[in-house]
């Protein structure tokens, strides 16, 4: 009885510091759900995001806030997120880059302005003749209205473990650069 009020306390003081250090996803500020959606805004929602397989902290390039000009709201954004992180070959270029999707459009699309999200992870590629370029790795895409029947981000986030494939079965995935889908 003593071993198993031990172990319950470790579980339960583990829980609290795994949700005191934003392990796990961390959730969006609740300035951002109402804010006007800038650069800023956008930036301070996303910078801090964390958890296995989201690669943003540090990591972040440069975030572009557009109208949306296909919608009557004159109000709607579409934004872009630049991102390059560090990786290890091509499988986990593309774990990286759904996952990092995962926790970025889980936050922006609480905002009702934002109506679309575009994932760029940039990756550094060498040609033959040893030239090493930045260049687009993966482009991952997804709209307000496909977000909106996402009921669980949590269960779509560890179907992506299993299978990185089945979060495409919701996104768009736009572009794969030919030196990593070669590989996969």
């Amino acid at each position: 009885m003593k071993k198993m009020v031990y172990v319950m306390t470790v579980i339960w003081l583990l829980t609290g510091l795994l949700g005191a250090t934003g392990c796990g996803g961390g959730a969006p500020s609740a300035e951002f759900v109402t804010q006007p959606v800038t650069e800023t805004s956008v930036r301070n929602a996303i910078k801090d995001l964390s958890g296995t397989g989201v690669a943003l902290k540090g990591n972040i390039a440069q975030i572009q806030v557009l109208d949306h000009l296909g919608t009557p709201d004159p109000n709607d954004k579409i934004i872009h997120v630049y991102y390059k992180p560090e990786v290890w070959d091509e499988k986990h270029a593309m774990t990286t880059a759904v996952h990092t999707a995962i926790a970025t459009m889980k936050t922006l699309f609480k905002n009702d302005k934002v109506r679309e999200v575009v994932m760029w992870q940039q990756g550094d590629f060498t040609d033959q003749y040893g030239k090493t370029t930045t260049e687009t790795a993966i482009r991952i895409v997804m709209d307000k209205e496909t977000a909106d029947k996402v009921v669980d981000w949590g269960t779509v986030d560890e179907r992506a473990w299993g299978d990185y494939n089945t979060f495409f079965d919701l996104a768009e995935l736009q572009y794969v650069h030919p030196a990593i889908g070669r590989a996969l």
